[in-house]
């Protein structure tokens, strides 16, 4: 079948844009510069465990993966649901694992007893979470960061020692630079509506009820389950093609996309690869665009997971695992222990920690050997866990440049890129640089993108 779009990226994106297309009828061609499909999303299989080597989960009050999983068959029988009768958080404070308290919805203490009872917060921050019940409402005329917000509600410590932290594993960014309307909308929404935030977020669980679920929800065979089966499901109307774009320019009637393997032509071309990848295919055919994509700013990501010998390891794994905060971190930002989170992907007798080291400790470390990394990462599992045994195996998995920061702006700069794309019809961006980072945000995208996609080739 001859293809009528060209999509430039195969992960769970490009692979979601095929899909999408597919259903409509609507062939297409995918490039994909690595040998496997699904980008970020892989799970490794070692010893009888399944380790995600990207995100292990997605949210689950965002519909769209799981409605697409439905779509594809025996994929929506394979759905589960996070361990949530175990869910709890710990954040580490002046050498101590702290637990969040219940109630907590995000930053906000939607419940004040347990909070008042927390040692994770001081009495001024107390005394704040008191006065904040009376803030008025406020419409704000600009974007500001998620630093402002949090300080102007909570102060300084609510921002560094859960802010912060919590938005390190989404973003691995800076919290005072990120965009509070682009990162934290409903936040906002109960500034406007509320004045404050701790109503805001009451409201929300007392409209929430006893019916709200699962936070996170995978597959049984690991997130790659997703796009294995978009892969499958995408090869009777998409040709897969293993090359690198290089450049994409426009001809009398047609995109033209240069690659290592050949040149293809379509009026319709998806880009669903970074922001950044996408700016310099587009440098010089649509400058403007091309622009406004490299003015979005990236982070790293460094994932290392060990397994252990259960037995060898005295912690209670009592909870889905650690925060750090910056001001008390040394290399890992986050842990999360998968035997308690998901504890059917780890084998009987086993125990997996899986770290995360972002931001700047990422960028740092990427040049770096797995040796040295393991190394690290054992050094802290050893201060904040108790953790001295030597692990089975460990597996690491390094994403340079893989992290898009929604920085203050970012919903202006969204305007502006949609406007100059207006300009230049047949060009379409798909994936988590633009309207949320989450997989559901990227399928839904993708969704949005093929109906936008027909009604030009029906027109």
């Amino acid at each position: 079948m001859a293809a009528r779009v060209i999509i430039i990226g195969g992960g769970v994106s490009g692979l979601s844009t095929a899909y999408f297309l597919g259903k409509l009828g609507i062939a297409s061609l995918l490039v994909e510069k690595s040998e496997r499909l699904g980008g970020l999303i892989k799970t490794d299989v070692v010893d009888g465990c399944q380790l995600e080597a990207g995100p292990d989960s997605y949210i689950a009050s965002k519909p769209a993966v799981t409605e697409l999983a439905q779509e594809l068959g025996d994929l929506g029988r394979e759905i589960i649901p996070s361990n949530d009768k175990a869910r709890r958080v710990f954040i580490r404070r002046h050498g101590r694992m702290i637990p969040m308290p219940p109630g907590m919805v995000f930053m906000v203490p939607s419940e004040l007893k347990p909070a008042f009872e927390s040692p994770l917060f001081s009495v001024q921050s107390k005394l704040r979470f008191l006065t904040e019940r009376f803030a008025r409402p406020r419409r704000r005329n600009k974007d500001i960061s998620v630093g402002q917000l949090v300080r102007e509600h909570f102060g300084e410590e609510m921002l560094d020692y859960v802010a912060e932290p919590l938005l390190a594993g989404v973003y691995g960014g800076d919290a005072t630079a990120l965009s509070a309307a682009s990162v934290l909308p409903r936040f906002v929404a109960y500034e406007e509506k509320y004045g404050s935030l701790i109503a805001g977020a009451r409201e929300e669980r007392r409209a929430q009820g006893s019916h709200a679920g699962a936070m996170f929800q995978s597959f049984q065979g690991g997130m790659q389950s997703l796009t294995d089966a978009l892969a499958a499901a995408t090869r009777a109307h998409t040709e897969i093609c293993h090359g690198e774009a290089i450049h994409v320019s426009q001809s009398e009637d047609a995109w033209q996309v240069e690659t290592t393997i050949g040149s293809f032509a379509s009026r319709e071309v998806v880009l669903a690869c970074p922001a950044h990848v996408a700016s310099r295919l587009l440098r010089g055919a649509v400058p403007v665009v091309a622009g406004e994509l490299a003015g979005i700013p990236y982070s790293s990501a460094i994932l290392v997971t060990l397994v252990f010998e259960r037995a060898s390891i005295s912690h209670s794994l009592n909870g889905f695992g650690f925060l750090v905060p910056r001001r008390e971190r040394n290399t890992i930002a986050a842990a999360t222990w998968i035997n308690t989170k998901f504890p059917s992907r780890i084998a009987d007798g086993r125990a997996a920690i899986r770290a995360f080291i972002v931001g700047e400790q990422a960028t740092r470390l990427l040049p770096r050997e797995n040796v040295e990394l393991l190394s690290l990462v054992r050094r802290d599992l050893s201060q904040f866990m108790g953790v001295e045994a030597e692990p089975r195996f460990a597996t690491a998995h390094k994403w340079p440049d893989s992290m898009p920061q929604y920085v203050v702006g970012h919903n202006e700069r969204q305007q502006r890129l949609r406007a100059a794309l207006e300009q230049h019809p047949g060009i379409h961006l798909v994936g988590n640089a633009y309207s949320g980072v989450g997989v559901p945000d990227c399928v839904r995208m993708a969704k949005d993108t093929s109906l936008v996609i027909r009604s030009r080739i029906a027109a």
